[in-house]
């Protein structure tokens, strides 16, 4: 049995909503809900959430070593099956639905140390298809050189923005990488759609995904992030892009397959236990079911570049 503790090992905190500047009182309790960790090495470990009461959105109150807890994170550990593939049909197909084709430049930007993605659209023939992550070995997708082939016609943020301390900062390094007119689609969980008051159920806890998310968006203020760097709302998806209508792939399918195993994410990234999984009558019926009874609780905005007025 793992120890259970809260996490106490740091003095600094997120006491300030950085969306609508409310302070939260860390002595008020009832503002706080506690979430394990969903990685299978810190599962023992709970860290504290808070909702600001103003824009709704989420924030992680302990500011921890994120390198300590990124040194066992075990999506550095996918390759690119069949599965992804299978997925990664819709995320392009998000890309497209915007005019993305094979004669266009893309940069997935936090593309993780292997970019799956990458080598999804360079397989299919996008030959202008480029990843970069900071915490990517400088010798592959770590390479700063990536970033001189902007500008870049299309740049895909998925499952970025929530791990990163100022998303303005950020956003606003990506608006200089990007081409005049040209579109930026992230992808992020949905604040307004996740539920605090069940930590212990995997559909709330894989999406709050304590100490990693450090701010969780609502489409509201991440439309308003995205604004200010001069960046027009062009479209907007309303669940994950593996969130399909198809057998077993679907958020809530993938959740209660977790749940049955050792409830961490890590065994998404394992060798399939099919025979648990079609044994199991809770797994059968939200991947037969999942899609129509999801939660939304991520989402996807296309954002084009407002080009300047001379």
């Amino acid at each position: 049995m793992q120890l259970q503790h809260t996490c106490t090992n740091t003095s600094k905190q997120r006491l300030e909503c950085l969306i609508c500047q409310y302070r939260v009182d860390p002595l008020d309790e009832s503002a706080f809900s506690t979430f394990p960790c969903s990685v299978r090495a810190f599962m023992g470990e709970k860290f504290k959430v808070w909702r600001c009461p103003n824009c709704k959105t989420i924030h992680c109150l302990d500011v921890v070593d994120l390198d300590h807890y990124y040194a066992q994170y075990p999506y550095a550990k996918a390759t690119l099956k069949w599965v992804y593939r299978f997925v990664y049909g819709n995320l392009c197909q998000r890309l497209t639905k915007h005019g993305f084709s094979k004669t266009h430049s893309l940069l997935d930007y936090g593309c993780g140390v292997n970019g799956l993605f990458v080598q999804y659209l360079q397989k299919r023939g996008f030959a202008n298809a480029y990843g970069y992550d900071p915490y990517a070995p400088e010798n592959g997708f770590g390479n700063l050189t990536i970033l001189e082939r902007k500008p870049f016609d299309y740049i895909l943020l998925q499952d970025v923005i929530e791990h990163v301390e100022d998303p303005n900062a950020l956003l606003g390094k990506l608006n200089s990488l990007l081409s005049p007119s040209g579109y930026i689609l992230i992808g992020t969980p949905n604040a307004a759609s996740i539920n605090l008051s069940l930590p212990e159920v995997p559909d709330s806890y894989h999406e709050v995904h304590v100490p990693y998310h450090l701010h969780i968006y609502t489409r509201e203020s991440l439309e308003s992030l995205g604004r200010c760097q001069g960046w027009e709302p062009v479209g907007f998806f309303d669940r994950r892009y593996d969130d399909t209508r198809w057998f077993g792939f679907n958020a809530r399918s993938v959740n209660a397959y977790t749940s049955i195993l050792d409830g961490s994410m890590d065994v998404i990234f394992e060798p399939l236990k099919l025979g648990k999984a079609l044994t199991s009558p809770k797994c059968l019926f939200w991947a037969t079911f999942g899609y129509w009874f999801s939660f939304h609780s991520a989402m996807g905005i296309m954002f084009r570049k407002s080009i300047p007025s001379n």
